[in-house]
């Protein structure tokens, strides 16, 4: 199961990034800051299309979150960055790893710094021909990650990639569907 789930992974990141360097070349953004990226894949496909580039990693993230706990219970600001300075926010798959309220509360953060953010993560089937994909990344989630399981689960509750995105009342400019509708990256403003 490990060696399958590898595999795909790897195949998974591939059509992100090349997904992701295609919204990002068309919102024409130069200052972009990505979130939760768990590999470097992205960053460096990025590093030739943006004049800025600045990484909170996976690790720096869920750092950052735990020693921001009250301001975000609060809903104030936690990251360093200023309002407006960046063109635009990626998180990539960092939502379904904590709880609604904070994902709900980074997509804000984003929208602070950036007019504009594109949101990689799982989503919900929108059509039954999707259902299998959603399967798939549901119990990669369940074996692979057990520590968090529940965390995906109040995820999955509140409607996935498009319920975070609805409950931090942003708008929808792109919405890309990737590996059989599993995973989509959305740009909204």
């Amino acid at each position: 199961m490990n060696a399958i789930t590898t595999f795909l992974w790897k195949k998974i990141v591939a059509s992100t990034v090349e997904q992701s360097v295609r919204l990002v070349r068309k919102s024409r953004a130069r200052n972009v800051l990505v979130i939760g990226e768990n590999t470097t894949s992205l960053s460096h496909a990025l590093d030739g299309y943006v004049d800025r580039l600045e990484v909170l990693n996976h690790n720096t993230l869920h750092t950052v979150l735990a020693h921001s706990q009250r301001e975000i219970h609060e809903g104030q600001s936690f990251l360093d960055a200023k309002d407006g300075s960046f063109d635009l926010c990626i998180v990539s798959f960092g939502l379904h790893q904590v709880d609604p309220e904070v994902a709900e509360q980074i997509v804000r953060e984003c929208m602070r710094i950036a007019p504009n953010a594109l949101l990689i993560d799982f989503a919900l089937a929108e059509r039954n021909i999707e259902l299998p994909s959603q399967y798939v990344c549901s119990l990669a989630e369940q074996f692979l990650h057990r520590g968090h399981w529940d965390v995906y689960k109040k995820y999955i509750r509140v409607g996935a990639l498009h319920g975070i995105a609805h409950r931090a009342q942003t708008s929808e400019f792109s919405n890309v569907t990737i590996w059989g509708g599993g995973i989509r990256l959305l740009l909204v403003g």
